[in-house]
């Protein structure tokens, strides 16, 4: 009863578009058969008389909006009747077909949700009697296929393609337009990115439809008849899920991420990466020679063949580190203090910070003569220029008899409150000295870039202290690795795969 009652409805309610299916859902997609109708295309199921099976297949819809246009030539087209499920007619022109498509389309709101699905050998056989007007030569199969392709570019609604038969074979071959070849242009054309060969595939691979990877083209030999178009209809007309992504997601993306995440933290994990840091410990006029990338236990136990490592000598090191203690005597050695004031020969033996103390205390809270006395020197020291009061200072201890003692006081002075000279004179310095084709000697500063073999540090920090007398802090700028991983990828990432308990060692 139920097919009778479907074909009846088709034939009464062709005038109302998508009145066909009984108390259909508002937003249930409207569906547009189009089914060809030439002699060519085979039963749709060969246990099934060929309207019993055309109904049947409407049955799968359960109750949502569709409508029916039968083509064959461009006068062999019907809409809503069944009963004009022949398969007799004499030409294949799917522009006209889809004419009629958009025609339908038109009566409904911009909104509603229209698919199209065709049902097709994909033999293309326009009538020439429908096509005049075209330059002689031209072939019309050709031509008519191209203008489909473009037809249906412009209607922007979805396209899926049932081929039922045998496309494959010699006929295929001398007449290409006949290949499913044609049938993918126009689904690409009628779904664009949507319909690209390798979402397709996927689709293919999961038996299913998602949000943003659909299947549209679908094969059906004639022996598999309803049984195989059955569920190609309930899957069409169904609305999207993503379950296709989901299982992309879940079976390929997520397992290919977490392989790649481990592989990546496995390459990035050993030492040294950027941000680490290496300590050198020197000790006075000691050299220590560096070498890069050499098989060595660290000082943290574990076992190394990257970074910095010491070697006995400078034969086989790519740069030597050595710490040169400023050769200045403040102590006053060597120098005439007779007929110094007792004041300022108390002042001379003092180190620079307590001798500033002094001078301010004296200044403040001392006595008159002390007050003046204060005074006095402070206003000669630092009426010096800082070269000057370098010059006297690093007088060697052979000139120093024939200086004035007031005068290396005087310069000792504007030494205690002069912290920029204090830096120059006193500070340790570290001279490093490179081998090879670009060899050099500087002396390091905090902030300055260093190049040591294919390694790029910064100096971080020149430090007192440690087990000997000067820590040179080395931060890893920039670190070659297996395709530039240790440059390229985040340092949060890196630092998630190091599992160490410090980001720096010790040069050893």
């Amino acid at each position: 009863m139920l097919p009778a009652l479907l074909a009846l409805a088709l034939s009464a309610g062709s005038a109302e578009p998508g009145g066909v299916s009984p108390s259909p859902p508002e937003k249930s997609p409207v569906i547009l058969f189009l089914i060809d109708n030439s002699a060519s295309l085979p039963p749709l199921d060969p246990s099934e008389k060929r309207v019993a099976a055309l109904e049947k297949m409407f049955t799968f819809l359960q109750g949502q909006r569709y409508r029916l246009i039968l083509f064959a030539g461009r006068k062999e087209i019907a809409v809503d009747d069944v009963s004009q499920y022949r398969n007799s007619g004499q030409w294949t022109d799917f522009f006209a077909a889809f004419e009629k498509a958009k025609e339908l389309a038109a009566g409904y709101p911009k909104d509603a949700d229209l698919r199209m699905v065709l049902l097709t050998d994909a033999i293309a056989d326009p009538d020439p009697a429908d096509w005049t007007g075209l330059p002689p030569g031209t072939d019309l199969r050709a031509y008519s296929i191209r203008k489909t392709v473009e037809l249906l570019a412009s209607m922007r609604i979805p396209l899926y393609v049932v081929l039922v038969g045998q496309l494959a074979g010699p006929e295929s071959v001398r007449n290409p337009e006949q290949s499913p070849g044609f049938v993918l242009d126009m689904v690409r054309a009628a779904n664009g990115s949507a319909a690209s060969p390798l979402a397709q595939s996927i689709a293919s691979f999961f038996k299913d439809d998602g949000v943003l990877l659909k299947k549209f083209v679908y094969r059906v030999a004639p022996h598999e008849g309803l049984r195989k178009i059955e569920p190609v209809v309930r899957r069409i007309a169904a609305p999207a899920q993503p379950r296709t992504e989901l299982r992309i997601l879940s079976y390929v993306v997520l397992p290919l991420c977490v392989v790649l995440f481990l592989l990546l933290g496995s390459l990035v994990r050993s030492f040294p990466g950027p941000g680490d840091l290496e300590i050198l410990e020197l000790n006075r006029n000691q050299p220590a020679h560096v070498v890069v990338d050499k098989l060595r236990r660290a000082s943290d136990g574990s076992w190394s063949a990257q970074g910095l490592s010491l070697v006995p000598d400078a034969r086989g090191a790519v740069a030597t580190f050595t710490l040169l203690l400023a050769p200045v005597d403040l102590s006053g050695h060597g120098i005439d203090t007779s007929g110094l004031d007792p004041r300022d020969a108390a002042l001379l033996p003092l180190g620079l910070d307590e001798m500033r103390r002094m001078l301010e205390t004296a200044t403040d809270s001392g006595s008159r003569d002390e007050k003046i006395h204060a005074l006095n020197l402070d206003y000669a020291a630092r009426s010096l220029e800082p070269r000057e009061a370098e010059r006297l200072l690093t007088r060697p201890a052979s000139e120093r008899a024939r200086l004035a003692a007031i005068d290396f006081v005087r310069a000792k002075a504007h030494l205690a409150f002069d912290d920029a000279l204090r830096r120059k004179l006193l500070e340790p310095k570290v001279q490093v000295l490179s081998y090879g084709k670009d060899a050099s000697r500087r002396e390091l500063a905090v902030g300055d870039t260093l190049r040591i073999g294919r390694y790029r540090f910064l100096v971080k920090d020149l430090l007192r202290g440690g087990r000997k007398e000067l820590r040179v802090v080395l931060y890893y700028d920039r670190v070659p690795s297996l395709f530039g991983l240790k440059t390229l990828l985040p340092d949060f990432f890196q630092r998630a795969f190091r599992f160490r308990r410090s980001s720096q060692r010790v040069v050893s």
